[in-house]
């Protein structure tokens, strides 16, 4: 019997996750006030009915996204932990959010629909809350190994460097497409290590710089698949 049910459980799970993928792709580029159902079942070559049987109303499915921008953002911060250098751990997870900005349609609607008003406050406010967290943690461990000098507040940097990457990541957004991004990152970084490493450090930390972004900013960074222009 487990047999038997496996493979409808593997089905449904691959529906769920391809309607999700064809929602985020509608909201990614209409936005969730012009998205409309018909259209995310076009997307994904389900009738609505289908689409029911998943999410009951267009509102769960945008929840649904936000949630799965969620981990796989969070997913990038894991992936790139540096315990022995935890400021080299948030350059490098921003080139991968980054990343997932030019790739992924799930994680820009995710954060399209974060800017967006009403029913999803609460559940964005709550992933910039665990966002700015991470990033204070992060800034608590610089300052412990004494990469940054904590003349600022970890809590504050945290807080003010996510408002950094939200607006950066916007802007080239709005401006290129996204076009520029990974330009914007490596002045985004360059600015912070002048302004936060310890002398001791500062030379590393440009490097670690540097490394990621490959020297973006004299070169053109990847083209946004399906962004917003």
């Amino acid at each position: 019997m487990p047999d038997e049910r496996a493979p409808q459980q593997e089905r449904s799970l691959a529906r769920r996750a391809a309607i999700l993928e064809s929602a985020a792709s509608i909201f990614d580029r209409v936005g969730y006030g012009t998205a409309s159902l018909s259209q995310i079942a076009t997307e994904a070559g389900f009738g609505q009915g289908l689409l029911y049987f998943y999410f009951r109303t267009k509102e769960a499915m945008a929840l649904a996204v936000i949630q799965e921008q969620n981990d796989r953002t969070f997913a990038v911060m894991e992936k790139h932990a540096d315990l022995e250098s935890p400021f080299s751990t948030l350059v490098r997870a921003s080139r991968g959010i980054g990343e997932l900005l030019l790739t992924d349609a799930v994680v820009r609607a995710g954060i399209r629909l974060s800017l967006e008003q009403g029913v999803f406050a609460e559940p964005t406010s709550d992933f910039y809350d665990q966002w700015i967290q991470g990033v204070v943690d992060a800034f608590a461990a610089a300052r412990d190994t004494g990469e940054i000098d904590g003349t600022i507040a970890p809590e504050l940097l945290g807080a003010n460097v996510v408002a950094y990457f939200t607006g950066v990541q916007l802007v080239s957004d709005v401006r290129t497409g996204r076009k520029d991004l990974m330009v914007s990152l490596d002045t985004m970084w360059s600015v912070l290590v002048d302004a936060l490493a310890r002398p001791d450090h500062k030379n590393r930390l440009r490097s670690v710089v540097d490394d990621t972004f490959g020297g973006s900013a004299g070169h053109q960074a990847p083209v946004a698949s399906d962004a917003v222009t």
